[in-house]
């Protein structure tokens, strides 16, 4: 037997690992941006970096950058429709809020 498959695997445990670890660094991020950060910048800072953590795992865990074109447009459909429901939700709140 060769040598091989057994290096594939590595790598696969290895990139799983540094992704990992990257998460949690991301993790740990969020909850400093949310206790230290003045209260104006949390959200935003907050969205960054649960975009930033969105995108490590649709690149590295999904393999959006070697998948084929239908694969990414099935995926841009649900970001799509992810920026939908948030602009409907956004859109709801915003208009309670102005009649009351």
């Amino acid at each position: 037997m060769s040598g091989r498959p057994r290096k594939a695997a590595d790598g696969i445990w290895l990139r799983g690992l540094v992704v990992w670890a990257l998460l949690l660094a991301l993790l740990g991020a969020s909850l400093v941006a949310a206790y230290a950060v003045p209260a104006p910048w949390t959200a935003a800072i907050n969205f960054g970096i649960a975009a930033t953590q969105a995108g490590l795992v649709a690149l590295l865990f999904m393999r959006l950058a070697r998948a084929d074109a239908l694969v990414r447009l099935a995926a841009a459909c649900g970001l799509f429709w992810l920026a939908i429901l948030f602009v409907l939700t956004l859109t709801d709140t915003l208009s309670r809020l102005a009649n009351s």
